[in-house]
């Protein structure tokens, strides 16, 4: 990691841990993706390009291993994608066949930026814990995104989510696994339980992780037996 990317980071670091900003998620993520659409936009700013390369590669692998495992054949099914965000994971289902995809991303800069960047992909500038999602969906991902959806909010969210699984949707998305308290005014971590709180415990499974990625649940009514 370059000295010039840890000066930045333990700027913006200090700067959020001693002033701790009031977190209003629209304002905060255009904000961010008005600067740019990079790693240091959504990723983990401790990390360079690289390393949040590296670290997203590792849980990409992890979903790509589950989806093999689980039978899910993205060019048949369709993807709805919480947090678009740079597209990282827009691409990879992309480069796993899928045909018809659609992202919700609350920052508008984002979409303006992903449209022409996956042209025969839907965008939308939405507020998943706000807004429905529209029908229903295949598999939905969202990585990296619940921790920015605070409260009540990230509940609705999930109620969403739920509204546009059929009994045979798989929803995947990251988690911790145990409380995890976080300095920073964006960052709410949730557990299983906290998914709980909307989805039968009976459809919360843990992915394997083989590639060492972040601990990932794969959510479905199928997963009952």
């Amino acid at each position: 990691m370059n000295l010039g990317h840890n000066l930045r980071w333990y700027a913006v670091l200090a700067k959020d841990l001693l002033l701790k900003p009031t977190y209003r998620p629209r304002e905060f993520w255009e904000r961010r993706h008005a600067q740019g659409h990079n790693f240091w936009t959504v990723g983990r700013r401790s990390f360079d390009e690289n390393g949040n390369r590296a670290w997203y590669d590792q849980l990409a692998q992890d979903l790509v291993t589950e989806f093999r495992a689980d039978g899910l054949d993205l060019h048949r099914l369709s993807v709805c994608e919480i947090g678009a965000g740079i597209g990282y994971w827009t691409r990879l289902v992309r480069d796993l066949g899928c045909q018809r995809y659609f992202g919700t991303e609350i920052a508008e800069p984002a979409v303006l930026w992903l449209r022409p960047q996956f042209p025969s992909y839907d965008f939308a500038v939405a507020d998943a814990a706000e807004v429905p999602l529209p029908g229903t969906w295949d598999v939905i991902v969202m990585m990296h995104v619940d921790e920015h959806i605070h409260g009540e909010r990230f509940l609705a969210a999930l109620r969403h989510i739920k509204a546009a699984m059929t009994p045979t949707s798989r929803f995947f998305t990251t988690y911790r696994t145990e409380p995890t308290p976080s300095g920073l005014a964006y960052v709410e971590y949730h557990t299983r339980e906290d998914f709980a709180a909307v989805f039968p415990s009976a459809w919360i499974k843990l992915v394997p992780r083989p590639h060492s990625g972040d601990p990932m649940l794969s959510i479905s009514a199928a997963h009952v037996r």
